[in-house]
């Protein structure tokens, strides 16, 4: 009777432990199935994954390229010909508008894994490792933070038109320095979220169990940082179209005949484009805010979808 007794219990928990392992989803499926729940963040996600193809195959379907010129078809506005209108020089403002973003998207997500690279690995050595590495790092960070980022990108791009950098090239220069003034925000962040974590009791139970340092930072301090990683890169990317644009526009960034969104509102530096021929800068100007805008959104949405204390709060 006993041995019936236990092999019955035997039975129900290999019943139990698999039916527990299905109804349990992994913590991405649970971020991912929050996500869906915001249906603004979603409408975000769809539209710029929408405006990252459109940029990208745009262009091939189209039937004018970037640098064909036509004298007879200057600043003219829209039309069945050219949905958007034409240029000063009779270029196809669409088909530009759609090369721009490939260059202003680019720019924004190699600023983004640029900058949050270099600042989490930063933040995390500072918070995890302190003394005199802490102080090192974040003294760094500090000197940068205090300099303001617009005029010193006004400098940087001034010395590099002087240094006569190629088209291609001044888009990389462009990246390297927007990162390189973007990723103390984030190493800050880090450490304080490394700093507080490092004293809950599941790290002092790696302690104790003899966890190596590298599985501790990496398996169980890192992890717990995403939420605010994910945040802190969509804003990145927001930050780094729009500096490029105003970099841009002022001639400093990326220049002609390269399109972007920052170089192609340039057109409303005259008076004239300004208020007759609005259909020159109002295309990239709308582009860059519904592009900012759904960024930021989604980086939102992002954030209490992956937050677990969200999550529990929300229940």
């Amino acid at each position: 009777m006993i041995s019936s007794l236990f092999s019955t219990q035997r039975r129900l928990r290999k019943a139990v432990i698999p039916a527990l392992a299905q109804a349990t989803s992994s913590p991405w499926r649970q971020a991912w199935q929050a996500l869906r729940r915001n249906p603004l963040a979603m409408v975000c996600l769809v539209l710029l994954v929408v405006m990252a193809i459109w940029c990208v195959l745009g262009p091939i379907w189209s039937p004018w390229q970037d640098d064909a010129t036509d004298a007879l078809m200057i600043n003219k506005p829209p039309g069945a010909q050219h949905w958007l209108g034409t240029d000063f020089l009779g270029r196809d403002v669409y088909t530009r508008l759609l090369l721009a973003g490939r260059i202003s998207l680019t720019i924004g997500l190699l600023t983004m894994l640029l900058s949050v690279a270099l600042g989490y690995l930063l933040g995390a050595v500072s918070g995890y490792a302190g003394g005199l590495t802490d102080k090192l790092i974040m003294r760094l960070a500090d000197l940068v933070m205090t300099i303001p980022s617009l005029p010193l990108l006004i400098v940087a791009g001034a010395m590099l038109s002087e240094l006569d950098f190629s088209a291609d090239a001044r888009i990389y220069m462009v990246v390297i320095m927007l990162s390189l003034l973007e990723w103390p925000k984030l190493a800050r962040l880090v450490r304080g979220q490394i700093l507080s974590l490092r004293e809950r009791d599941f790290m002092l139970a790696t302690q104790v169990l003899g966890l190596s340092s590298r599985r501790r930072l990496f398996g169980h301090l890192l992890p717990n940082t995403i939420p605010i990683l994910v945040v802190m890169a969509t804003m990145a990317v927001a930050n780094a179209i729009l500096s490029e644009s105003a970099l841009s526009y002022l001639g400093l960034g990326v220049v002609p005949p390269t399109p972007s969104w920052g170089n192609m509102m340039d057109a409303a530096n005259s008076l004239i484009d300004f208020q007759r021929r609005p259909w020159l800068w109002m295309p990239p100007g709308i582009a860059i805010f519904i592009t900012v805008v759904a960024i930021n959104v989604l980086g939102d949405g992002l954030r209490d979808a992956l937050d677990p204390r969200i999550k529990r709060s929300q229940k």
